[in-house]
């Protein structure tokens, strides 16, 4: 027990010597952390709304109107709709009138009072809503119908999907290779840490080689500083994460209501995953650092 009294004794000593240094490396670990894993939780908010509309993606065939092209009769109206149904690949047909068309650009666009002045009823086309058992299966409705008597447009919506997704991944690539970067300084600081701190004590690493000290026992309390800048760092990244996790729910929220969002849980899930990232990398570079500084 006396042992490891002496191990964390010395832990301690050797943060509180080189405390601004400590500190530095702290917050550079938590900073890199934070990034690191807000770029895990966007991956899972993208995983998330992917699954979501995935399920939901519609194939829209927008009917003339004469504004555009010459109006759909009712009997065309009728025979388009009843083809669509006998498509295997078809899974429910929906017709969208033009005022419901109104209706949901009001209410998607309820904080925008201005643009939605500028449209009337009769400006929005009327629509089938087609959903198909497989959202790959497009190209089978656009080669069938799109020449169609009074079918003005054919729009697959999973091209919105693919933009959003793609712009996403932007986004979260651009995160994890900030965040790597910063992981990565942050493991030099802390292996410079260490070294400084092992050449300070070199004097009482030589009396206890000649004592008969093993060299993990010399070693254990310079990874533990390590070790504890890193969990503390982890730690950090993990708070701010809570703290902007209802910020970011209202706003997104906010923007887009429809929009499936992660759970606080998913944040406790990523904070482990953070812990394991700082110790690790904390732990690696303390051990590389003393690969030569203790060699006495």
């Amino acid at each position: 027990m006396s042992r490891w009294t002496h191990v964390l004794k010395e832990t301690f000593i050797g943060l509180g010597r080189n405390l601004m240094m400590t500190v530095a490396v702290i917050m550079s670990v938590a900073v890199s952390l934070t990034l690191f894993g807000a770029a895990l939780l966007l991956s899972r908010q993208v995983d998330l709304v992917a699954g979501e509309w995935q399920g939901r993606i519609e194939v829209s065939i927008f009917l003339c109107d004469d504004a555009r092209c010459p109006a759909i009769t009712p009997e065309q109206q009728a025979d388009l709709r009843a083809q669509l149904e006998a498509e295997p690949v078809v899974d429910t047909v929906f017709f969208e009138s033009k005022q419901d068309a109104y209706d949901r650009f009001v209410e998607q666009f309820a904080d925008q009072p201005a643009l939605v002045e500028t449209i009337s009823a009769d400006t929005l086309p009327s629509s089938f809503r087609v959903r198909l058992t497989d959202p790959e299966r497009f190209a089978v409705i656009a080669d069938r119908f799109d020449a169609y008597p009074g079918v003005e447009e054919i729009v697959d919506q999973r091209e919105f999907l693919e933009g959003f997704l793609g712009l996403a991944d932007t986004i979260q690539g651009g995160a994890l290779f900030v965040a790597w970067i910063q992981l990565a300084a942050g493991a030099v600081l802390i292996a410079n840490t260490i070294r400084v701190a092992a050449f300070a004590r070199r004097e009482q690493t030589s009396v206890m080689k000649l004592v008969g000290a093993s060299n993990w026992y010399i070693r254990l309390p310079f990874v533990l500083e390590g070790i504890f800048e890193g969990v503390m760092g982890a730690a950090i990244a993990t708070g701010l994460l809570y703290l902007g996790y209802p910020i970011a729910r209202d706003a997104l929220a906010g923007q887009v209501s429809f929009v499936p969002i992660i759970v606080r849980e998913e944040v406790f899930s990523g904070s482990l995953v953070l812990v394991a990232v700082g110790l690790g990398i904390a732990a690696v570079a303390s051990l590389l650092s003393l690969q030569r500084s203790l060699d006495v």
